[in-house]
C-alpha cells in the first residue's frame, strides 16, 4: 500500500493534510515542517537550521530544541499517517524525507504563475488567464502569516511581488478584452496589498478608458491622488496624469468634490506588509 499523499498550506496559517483528512500537528511542529518543506531538496545545515529556527536560544540550546523539534514532527506525522516525514538523522544536514510525497500551495502557485509572468502581458492567451487565475485563487493569505522570523520574510517578500504581478496582469488581460468586472476585481485585490502603486492606477484607468467608463477613470485618478496625497504628501506622477488626460473627453465636466467623496467611502482599508527556498521539497 503506497503512503498516503500529504499537502501542506503555507499561505495564511498553516496546516498539513492527508488524503484521509486534517494531519493534527501541534503549530510549533507544523512550523519546522514548513521550514523544512521551503528548504533546498538537499537541506539544510544543522547549524543553520538551529540559528533560523531558534535565534532566541544560545548555539548549544538551539541545537538540543532542533533535535526534540524534528522528534516531534517524525513522531506526530508517523503517528498520524504512517509517513516517516524526516529524512535519516545526520550529523550535518536536516531535511524532509525524499520518500515523502508532499506537495505545498506555495509551489503549485509558484508553478502555475512563473510561467507566464515570463512572458509580457499583451501576449498573455486565454490558457495563460486561466492558469493565472488558478494561482491566484491559491494565495489565501500571506505566506506563513503567523511568524514573522527572518528565514520567512524573503520568500514571503517574492512570493507577494508574484502575486501582484500576477494581479497586475490579468487586470491588463481583461483591460483590453473591456471587462470591467474583472478589471476591478483584480485591480482591486492588487491595490488592497499596495494602495500606492501607481502602476496599478494607471493600468485601470487605462483599462476603464478603453471600455469606455470616463466615469471610472476619474474615480480612479482621484482615488490615487487622495492615497498619495494622504501617505506620502505628493501628487501622482505626470504618466499618470497623462493617462487620465488621455482617457477622459475634452469637456467632459467632473464634481472633483463628488468624487473625492465617493472614492473616500469606496477606499478599501490597505493591508499592510507584504531564493532558492522553493527549489526544494514540496514542488
Amino acid at each position: 500500500m503506497s503512503a498516503p499523499t500529504l499537502q501542506l498550506d503555507l499561505f495564511g496559517v498553516p496546516a498539513l493534510r492527508s488524503r484521509e483528512g486534517p494531519v493534527g500537528l501541534s503549530p510549533s511542529t507544523t512550523l519546522v515542517c514548513a521550514y523544512l518543506a521551503l528548504a533546498p531538496r538537499e537541506g539544510r545545515s544543522r547549524s543553520l537550521a538551529a540559528a533560523q529556527l531558534f535565534a532566541d536560544c544560545t548555539e548549544q540550546a538551539a541545537r538540543r530544541r532542533l533535535n526534540t523539534a524534528l522528534w516531534r514532527l517524525r513522531t506526530e506525522v508517523r503517528s498520524c499517517t504512517g509517513v516517516e516525514i524526516v529524512a535519516d538523522s545526520s550529523a550535518r544536514t536536516v531535511a524532509l524525507s525524499e520518500t515523502a510525497e508532499m506537495t505545498t500551495d506555495c509551489a503549485r502557485f509558484h508553478d502555475l504563475a512563473d510561467p507566464v509572468l515570463r512572458g509580457r502581458p499583451e501576449d498573455m492567451t486565454d490558457g495563460h488567464a486561466a492558469q493565472l487565475e488558478a494561482a491566484v485563487v491559491l494565495h489565501r493569505g500571506r505566506l506563513l502569516e503567523v511568524c514573522d522570523d527572518e528565514w520567512v520574510l524573503a520568500e514571503r517578500y517574492r512570493i507577494e511581488n508574484l502575486y501582484l504581478t500576477s494581479l497586475d496582469y490579468l487586470l491588463q488581460y481583461y483591460g483590453a478584452r473591456g471587462d470591467v468586472t474583472n478589471v476591478t476585481k483584480y485591480g482591486e485585490l492588487a491595490l488592497d496589498l499596495e494602495p500606492l502603486r501607481e502602476d496599478i492606477h494607471r493600468h485601470l484607468i487605462i483599462a476603464y478608458g478603453a471600455a469606455g467608463r470616463d466615469d471610472l477613470v476619474e474615480r480612479q485618478f482621484e482615488r490615487c491622488r487622495l492615497q498619495l496625497l494622504e501617505q506620502l504628501g505628493a501628487d501622482p506622477t505626470d504618466e499618470v496624469d497623462v493617462e487620465r488626460v488621455g482617457q477622459t473627453p475634452r469637456g467632459m465636466a467632473v464634481d472633483d468634490d463628488a468624487v473625492a467623496e465617493a472614492v473616500l467611502q469606496a477606499s478599501p482599508q490597505p493591508i499592510t506588509e507584504s531564493s532558492e527556498l522553493l527549489g526544494g521539497r514540496g514542488q
